[in-house]
């Protein structure tokens, strides 16, 4: 086990050129192909949100507090898990090292104090996929209130979470997206998951049709660069202590 501090590349990260984009008939991040799925731009989105925590971050060093520092831990010799945006899963795979990293600290939010408060409906730090996610959902103005959700999949770290943010009350104080979600998973029966995916208005899957789809995530550019986005959004809040607002 070894310990990696990526404050360097959270400076440089913090310190990308940020290109804005002038106005156009769609919203700056989706791009559209005939006949085809409306294409969401990952890296866009993560762009607008990076430009947000470098604004956030010159405020809170502006007043005096110390800039936010991230450091990692590293379980095994697995090259894989030496990259933490690829891998970052496996990486904190041993659930006694995620727990025994202060919850407030937790910029993963695989603490199970922050995965019960989530699960509660209550502010805690998300997991950065899960949270990448539902801010794509989000930003692009894609209704969830009242729609039918299909997750394709039920691990702990991603699949879940997103189940939980978006079947949510809005009201709530964490909102969520007041959907009614529907969870398949290998032992789902392939004619249930079908009749289920014919209902949807949205499947979150990691493989994707464009032809049959409204909105869609490229790979690469999609989900990825918004997973490190929120994770640095998450690394200004346990700097300051606090959760997500």
């Amino acid at each position: 086990m070894a310990a990696t501090s990526l404050m360097s590349r959270l400076a440089a990260w913090l310190l990308q050129p940020v290109h804005s984009c002038s106005l156009c008939p769609r919203p700056f991040h989706l791009a559209a192909v005939p006949d085809e799925a409306v294409v969401i731009s990952g890296r866009k989105l993560a762009q607008q949100i990076k430009q947000e925590v470098r604004q956030e971050v010159e405020e809170w060093v502006a007043s005096g507090d110390k800039r936010p520092h991230l450091s990692m831990i590293l379980v095994g010799e697995s090259s894989a898990s030496h990259s933490y945006v690829l891998n970052k899963t496996r990486a904190a795979a041993d659930r006694r090292i995620c727990n025994a990293v202060s919850p407030d600290k937790d910029a993963d939010g695989f603490h199970v104090i922050n995965a019960g408060q989530m699960c509660l409906d209550q502010y805690s730090m998300l997991p950065a996929t899960p949270w990448g996610v539902w801010e794509i959902i989000r930003r692009t103005d894609i209704p969830t209130l009242g729609k039918n959700v299909v997750v394709a999949g039920r691990s702990k770290s991603v699949e879940m979470p997103i189940a939980m943010l978006l079947h949510t009350d809005g009201a709530h104080e964490r909102p969520g997206g007041d959907a009614t979600v529907t969870i398949s998973h290998r032992y789902t029966p392939k004619e249930q998951l079908k009749k289920h995916t014919i209902l949807a208005d949205i499947v979150i899957s990691a493989a994707g049709v464009r032809q049959k789809a409204g909105y869609i995530t490229p790979v690469p550019g999609g989900v990825g660069p918004m997973a490190v986005a929120m994770l640095m959004k998450n690394t200004i809040m346990a700097g300051r202590g606090g959760s997500h607002l």
